[in-house]
């Protein structure tokens, strides 16, 4: 009999990977890149979707899609991304990822991963210079531009237990505060339990 959590994961730099090493250690549960998933490995009572945020949405989300009307019941998502935690950013990125015809059902959690110029590839970094050089030209910075723009210049890695503990509580069955992730609506869970 399959174990009761599946980490499905999908990490380019790394970041996401070794959240995935910290959950495994913490939960003892099997973990499966996305790029290796298939049907038959989706028979676990929990599954967990990990991935960097990219353009505002959870890289990788979409080709689950052919699997969602199966899993969404046990499905939990989490994003990984340079910036730190905001409480609006787990639901932004719900928003953003998940369907209007899931979202209601899935909860979704956020944790700072880290950035470096250095891993990028060349189309990623094109994307980032246009992205910096807009930054340099704004008469006003918000706190996330101007992490962006220190991050540009000195790596960043914040890649630690602590950033996914609430993660890890939710899936371990304990309570953790709403404030900390984008929980399902209440009835919608219910209604699918």
């Amino acid at each position: 009999m399959k174990g009761s959590l599946l980490i499905i994961f999908r990490s380019k730099h790394g970041y996401v990977k070794r959240y995935v090493d910290i959950l495994g250690n913490a939960l003892g549960c099997d973990a499966v890149p996305l790029e290796k998933l298939k049907r038959d490995m989706l028979g676990y009572d929990r599954i967990l979707y990990i991935g960097s945020v990219n353009g505002g949405s959870i890289a990788g989300f979409k080709k689950l899609a052919g699997y969602l009307d199966g899993i969404y019941k046990k499905l939990v998502v989490c994003g990984v991304g340079m910036l730190p935690f905001r409480k609006e950013t787990p639901s932004r990125l719900k928003d953003t990822t998940i369907s209007v015809e899931y979202e209601r059902f899935i909860p979704v959690f956020y944790a700072q991963g880290g950035f470096d110029m250095n891993e990028l590839s060349r189309t990623e970094k094109l994307a980032m210079s246009m992205m910096l050089r807009q930054l340099q030209s704004a008469r006003v910075l918000g706190d996330d531009d101007t992490y962006i723009l220190n991050a540009s210049k000195t790596p960043v890695d914040e890649v630690k237990t602590a950033n996914i503990k609430p993660l890890i509580d939710f899936l371990d069955g304990k309570n953790v505060d709403k404030a900390l992730y984008s929980p399902p609506e209440e009835a919608a869970r219910e209604t699918a339990e």
